[in-house]
């Protein structure tokens, strides 16, 4: 046997690197615990104590009665805080959304005791199964409740779930003000630590701190300079009549490849009717002026029409018969473009407002929610404090990133990964068919922020998601496999065929 031997010198090179190497690693991870030990925890102390409110303020001031604002609205209201939730709408109102109210939120809303009104009402529709079809068309539809042992999601129309959180936010001791829209006199008086907001028709609210939670376009955190730029991602969606269309699933999604990251969507709601809905995602190096992927906002109208038409799988599902609303669209504030910081002086931002929209999924309601709770609860700890200055509201942005924000960097990543190579959704949908609803648990559980998007990186998953991989080019570019998503070209009578 051979034996090789360092020289004398290389080999106290070799243990100068090592020691180097090893310090560096250790200064590395002190500064890390360090910066851990030493992260804020709590508020700074302050002089403006609950008893320093001035007769007829309130506390906080939300104005944007939606789910952020209401979920906000109804723990500020139980932990004792004087609450006025405005909205420019009278409840009952409608609001363009995919309509998906997944695990966290349901917890939330069980929590308020929202969950079992829509329940009572038959309002919402609890997911039993659900899949997705690939760029492909490979598709796995299965049944993830038994594994997960709950629904993923629930399907319920946002008429019918922001009425009735807002209602819930005033029964808690929120002061509810529908028909109040915020006009440009917002200003706030530093030595007093309040804010007046003035209504369009000259109505004064005064509070100790301003939540703006008015959905993505945010008129007032753009009026009060602390949204850069309007969101960049769109949505449709229709409703389809019960009793006459073809589906026999609860939720799917559509991943064409000539929209991704975007996708199309149906959910099954109460009384068998349908929502469906296309997502455009912003993605491509320039997202920030309206790339969506190979599309813009423009194409919207004729996707989400083709899908209808011409999808092999959507118009299999909807059926020649159906019958369709008009498409109606919405904007997308994803991953909080636009809004470098979520909190000011006595401010907060939240919800669409603040771009709570995982960059992956398009989906917001839960995001909405977690990130509401989390603001009331940091606010209703500086009301004790007395401290509402921007040391103190930071506090909100770093609860929410550990709680969700973390995910949306590696959810751009992932949307731009999918958008530039589709062959790893076919690898997902291949992995699913080969384990079964072992996998759909663990994808839903993933895109319902119930595990980190990290979980992809793990060696387990990352190995047999690495080998799907291998099998598909294999299958795709080897063997030639012909791809089943392919639109239906239009007959004379402009169905498809």
């Amino acid at each position: 046997m051979v034996q090789f031997q360092l020289p004398a010198a290389d080999w106290k090179d070799r243990q100068t690197q090592l020691y180097a190497a090893g310090a560096a690693t250790a200064v590395l991870g002190g500064a890390l615990l360090a910066k851990r030990a030493l992260r804020q925890r709590k508020p700074y102390n302050g002089s403006y104590t609950p008893e320093t409110l001035p007769s007829g303020a309130y506390d906080v001031i939300i104005v944007g009665a939606g789910p952020s604002g209401s979920v906000a609205g109804w723990y500020l209201a139980k932990g004792g805080a004087k609450v006025a939730l405005l909205d420019k709408e009278h409840f009952p109102r409608d609001k363009i959304c995919g309509d998906a109210v997944v695990t966290p939120a349901l917890a939330i809303l069980k929590e308020m005791g929202v969950f079992q009104e829509l329940v009572d009402a038959d309002e919402i529709k609890l997911a039993d199964n659900g899949g997705f079809v690939s760029p492909s068309g490979l598709a796995y539809i299965g049944n993830s409740q038994h594994k997960l042992g709950t629904a993923a999601a629930g399907a319920v129309k946002r008429i019918h779930l922001d009425d009735r959180i807002a209602r819930a936010a005033a029964r808690a001791g929120a002061e509810l003000r529908e028909g109040f829209e915020v006009g440009t006199d917002v200003t706030f008086d530093a030595e007093k630590g309040l804010w007046t907001v003035k209504s369009v028709e000259g109505k004064a609210v005064v509070g100790r701190v301003l939540v703006c939670a008015d959905g993505s376009t945010s008129r007032l955190a753009t009026q009060l300079g602390l949204c850069t730029a309007p969101p960049q991602g769109v949505s449709s969606r229709a409703y389809i009549e019960g009793g006459t269309h073809n589906t026999d699933f609860d939720g799917v999604c559509f991943y064409p490849r000539w929209s991704l990251p975007g996708y199309a969507a149906i959910f099954k709601h109460a009384k068998d009717e349908l929502g469906f809905c296309y997502y455009l995602i912003p993605c491509g190096k320039n997202a920030d002026k309206g790339q969506l992927g190979n599309v813009t906002a423009d194409d919207l109208k004729r996707l989400h029409e083709d899908a209808l038409k011409r999808d092999p799988f959507i118009s299999r599902a909807v059926g020649p018969k159906a019958k369709i609303e008009r498409m109606r669209a919405g904007s997308l504030r994803i991953g909080s473009q636009g809004v470098p910081a979520s909190y000011a002086d006595h401010l907060l931002i939240i919800g669409d407002a603040a771009g709570h929209i995982d960059p992956l999924t398009g989906e917001g309601i839960h995001t909405a929610m977690m990130g509401g709770k989390v603001a009331a609860e940091t606010l209703l700890e500086m009301r004790a404090a007395g401290d509402f200055s921007s040391r103190s509201t930071r506090l909100y942005q770093q609860r929410w990133m550990d709680l969700f924000g973390h995910d949306f960097k590696l959810s751009q990543k992932g949307a731009e990964l999918l958008w530039k190579y589709p062959i790893i959704m076919d690898a997902c949908a291949s992995e699913a068919q080969r384990q079964g609803d072992a996998m759909m648990s663990k994808w839903a559980e993933v895109m319902t922020n119930m595990r980190p998007k990290t979980y992809f990186l793990r060696p387990d998953v990352a190995f047999n998601m690495s080998r799907a991989i291998v099998r598909e080019l294999w299958n795709q570019k080897v063997l030639n496999r012909p791809s089943a998503y392919v639109l239906q070209e239009p007959a004379a009578n402009g169905k498809a065929h």
